[in-house]
């Protein structure tokens, strides 16, 4: 039996870029090391989609252990359907077009079925329905007498009572119709994937914003890779695509650009990308930075996890749970490491917010660094705490103009620290801490807390270093 060409991954790929496409099948040597934060990504919609199979209880699972078993049981959901005594299929195997595919769950309807697909996200992208595009077409080359093709996703505003009811959690919604009138399209984007990797070489696909649209691609570092270091690609004062614009139509820098089309941000980010340094407005640094002038402070990091599937009462899909929290707490010249994790305590939820209570009680400010979620917490669940002693470090920077030339990485306070301190020490991204601490707690909690402390004491430095510089 021939074997695929084209997955739903490597297609979605091919939508993105086609050069991108032939490197993950020809060149994956070249690939850039996966970024952390994708890596979760991928974990937590596995565990939703399988949590989703309660809704429709006794299917038959069709999940190969491994590729080479694809085939196999692609044979088995043919079989299985033939099956009477089959009504529901999980993860079936199809194949059409050399194209293959797993589809999540199919449900008999009489003499039809109900196709699911299973998102974990709280709204459907493009690329979702892409993605179901693509597996109604491939459904349809098996002659699948079809009842609905149906995507399925989480419902942001379900919030949880005394148990969880799936049928409130999850949100249906029928995209047969537009997989059908797409069904001509998706042909041709097949055919233009597979005309792609029968080419000796890499298609000739200039960067641009496929890049990073809609996902970080994994061969940005190869594809960039003669793009100077002071190329105004880099700077961020200049919309995306008209960067890609003068880019490509021969101009590479700042300095070749028509005067009127130089603004003050353009030319000050330009200069320090010129000498790889950054740029601060040191007046509006000033004026922030007496928000948080005080000897007695304390530098705060907090790890948390986001379960797409409640689990505290009165919470909703994705409310962030304390994993870990580390404080330095300064008093002029004092300093003292403050720790709590989850394993220590039989109600996470609670201990948390009391060891933040603590903490607020010990402090005058408290400094984090790019955490989105705590604020927003302590605002709904803690609204007795005073929220405005907290300050979020890189938000301060940014309202004072803030630039580094940062190139293929993430932009976090180990990029940051290795831009700007010398004899930084790496800090281990906290996906992998998270993921540590999630899995074995008892053997990884005192290395996940002194990761921590590491975390909070560059954190400190860096807010020590900007105060002195600026």
């Amino acid at each position: 039996m021939a074997k695929h060409l084209l997955s739903k991954s490597t297609y979605i790929r091919s939508l993105q870029c086609q050069k991108s496409l032939y490197l993950h099948k020809k060149r994956p040597f070249l690939r850039d090391k996966m970024l952390a934060s994708q890596l979760a990504k991928f974990r937590r919609g596995t565990a939703v989609g399988v949590l989703a199979r309660d809704l429709f209880p006794g299917g038959i699972d069709m999940t190969p252990g491994s590729p080479s078993q694809y085939q196999k049981r692609r044979v088995e959901t043919l079989e299985a359907l033939q099956n009477p005594d089959v009504d529901v299929i999980y993860e079936g195997v199809f194949q059409h077009n050399e194209v293959l595919i797993m589809l999540d769950i199919l449900v008999r309807e009489d003499q039809k079925w109900r196709a699911i697909e299973v998102k974990s996200s709280l709204k459907l992208s493009e690329t979702f329905m892409q993605d179901a595009f693509l597996q109604y077409y491939v459904l349809k080359g098996n002659q699948l007498e079809l009842s609905d093709f149906e995507l399925m996703y989480i419902d942001k505003d379900y919030l949880l009572g005394s148990q969880l009811e799936l049928d409130k959690l999850f949100i249906g919604q029928s995209v047969m119709l537009e997989a059908e009138a797409h069904l001509e399209q998706t042909n041709s984007q097949i055919e233009a994937a597979k005309e792609t990797l029968l080419l000796k070489n890499s298609p000739d696909i200039k960067i641009g914003v496929q890049c990073n649209y809609p996902y970080p691609c994994d061969f940005r570092g190869h594809c960039w890779k003669k793009v100077p270091t002071n190329s105004l690609l880099y700077i961020d004062a200049i919309p995306p695509n008209k960067r890609f614009e003068l880019y490509h139509s021969g101009i590479e820098n700042v300095s070749q650009l028509p005067k009127e089309q130089i603004t003050t941000e353009i030319l000050a980010q330009d200069k320090a990308l010129q000498a790889q340094t950054y740029h601060l407005n040191p007046e509006k640094f000033a004026f922030l930075e007496a928000n948080i002038s005080t000897s007695k402070r304390s530098f705060i990091k907090v790890l948390y996890k986001q379960p797409a599937i409640p689990e505290h009462e009165n919470t909703k899909p994705y409310t962030p749970q304390f994993l870990a929290i580390t404080a330095l707490v300064t008093d002029g010249k004092k300093q003292e490491f403050h720790s709590w994790d989850c394993s220590e305590y039989p109600d996470q939820w609670q201990a948390g917010f009391e060891f933040l209570a603590d903490l607020w009680s010990k402090t005058k400010v408290l400094i984090s660094f790019k955490d989105a979620q705590l604020r927003p917490l302590l605002e709904e669940f803690m609204p007795h705490l005073d929220s405005s002693k907290l300050f979020d470090f890189w938000e301060l920077l940014k309202s004072a103009d803030f630039y580094f030339p940062v190139i293929n990485t993430e932009i976090d306070l180990e990029a940051l620290c290795a831009f700007i301190i010398e004899k930084h020490r790496p800090l281990k991204h906290e996906a992998w801490l998270i993921k540590d601490l999630t899995a074995s707690p008892d053997e990884n909690r005192e290395n996940v807390l002194s990761k921590l402390k590491s975390y909070v004491s560059s954190l400190n430095v860096l807010v020590n270093f900007f105060e002195t510089k600026n």
